[in-house]
């Protein structure tokens, strides 16, 4: 199935998502504002790395409104998922989950930046000039190549007010964006223009009615969640997380993972500290690719003891210490430990001859626990 090309380009679906941040309320401006680096990995996630892994992806950034029909997704589902991902943020927010906060935060205004381009709304999502031009890629690039002529709304001129209905809105702005496809096309194809004044107009109108329609959705969201914006701390403290430790006798994988005081994965310079050798980590293959690290050891590497080490600047550092005893399995995995600015040690012990015999003696008992109920319930 065909679909179309990136909207606005990553830099302007940066752009939206940054003028949005700051027509939202206080202290929620300030929150987002926090964490704009964040917002700016996370909008632009549905086409660096939602587009290659799910294949629901493609028909999330369009919708063909000559053909729509919510029950057909090779038509677009750009408006039920705007519905959707707002949902999520939202219950994200209930939960204090920062971190997939701001990854559906990103999905929510990257839908509705979409929604504002004119080619995301049409079956013709790619027409050609006489030349033979794709006119999608003009128009995703024409945002950020215009942005210094605009005139961008700010918040005194924009009171926010949350919406009714998610998927009728979404619906109602790709209408808005599909009305201006007939001058477009006069004016880079009929006429043979490159540009005009007037589609620097338009382009106008559609980046500040996505600015508004971000900043709508998710003032949405953050009202339906019926919680305050967290309070940022004074100085943001780092912490490691380890996600799990594989010793073999090829190689030895250390994946980790460093937050900050909330809970929000961040980028950081981690090392490991080893036999008197300093390794510097790298981002982990996987996603989402945030304050994801991986250690890879040759064969021969004794990994009896190390330490992590992570630093951001205007961040509290931290180090964590790890023990893991010479008889443990070649697999740990899931060991949830944090550390604070002093040295922690976690030791991973192995289970003693104790505690096996009282596993097996729990594990009979629930055998036997299983056989009684079923009889009775057979019976």
């Amino acid at each position: 199935m065909p679909s179309p090309g990136w909207a606005w380009s990553v830099e302007g679906h940066q752009i939206v998502a940054a003028f949005a941040s700051k027509l939202l309320p206080a202290p929620w401006r300030q929150f987002f504002a926090y964490y704009g680096w964040l917002l700016n990995e996370t909008t632009a996630y549905p086409d660096t790395y939602y587009r290659g892994t799910d294949p629901n992806e493609g028909p999330r950034h369009f919708v063909d409104l000559e053909v729509w029909n919510s029950n057909s997704p090779w038509t677009g589902t750009l408006p039920q998922s705007i519905r959707e991902f707002a949902e999520k943020m939202q219950s994200a927010m209930q939960q204090k989950d920062w971190n997939s906060m701001f990854l559906y935060a990103g999905r929510v205004a990257h839908y509705l930046a979409d929604a504002t381009q004119p080619y995301h709304t049409t079956i013709n999502y790619n027409p050609n000039t006489r030349n033979g031009v794709g006119l999608h890629a003009v128009l995703d690039a024409s945002l950020a190549a215009h942005v210094s002529e605009f005139r961008i709304v700010n918040s005194a001129e924009v009171p926010l007010s949350p919406i009714g209905n998610l998927t009728s809105y979404a619906l109602s702005i790709a209408i808005q964006s599909h009305t201006f496809l007939p001058i477009i096309n006069r004016t880079l194809i009929d006429e043979g223009l490159d540009w005009s004044p007037e589609l620097t107009r338009i382009i106008e109108n559609r980046t500040n009615t996505a600015i508004i329609a971000v900043a709508r959705v998710w003032y949405t969201a953050i009202l339906s969640a019926h919680i305050e914006a967290p309070i940022l701390p004074s100085v943001n403290q780092l912490s490691i997380g380890i996600e799990s430790i594989n010793l073999t006798s090829k190689s030895s994988v250390v994946r980790f993972h460093v937050t900050d005081a909330l809970g929000v994965r961040t980028y950081a310079d981690v090392k490991m500290v080893l036999n008197n050798s300093t390794i510097h980590a790298f981002v982990a293959n996987v996603f989402p690719p945030v304050g994801e690290y991986i250690i890879v050891l040759g064969p021969g590497t004794a990994v009896a003891n190390f330490r992590l080490s992570a630093t951001r600047s205007g961040y509290n550092a931290t180090t964590l210490a790890v023990n893991i005893p010479q008889s443990t399995s070649t697999q740990i995995s899931s060991v949830s430990t944090y550390s604070s600015t002093t040295v922690e040690s976690t030791k991973l012990s192995t289970p003693t001859i104790t505690t096996t015999i009282a596993l097996v003696v729990m594990a009979i008992a629930l055998v036997a626990l299983i056989l009684v109920r079923r009889g009775s319930r057979d019976s």
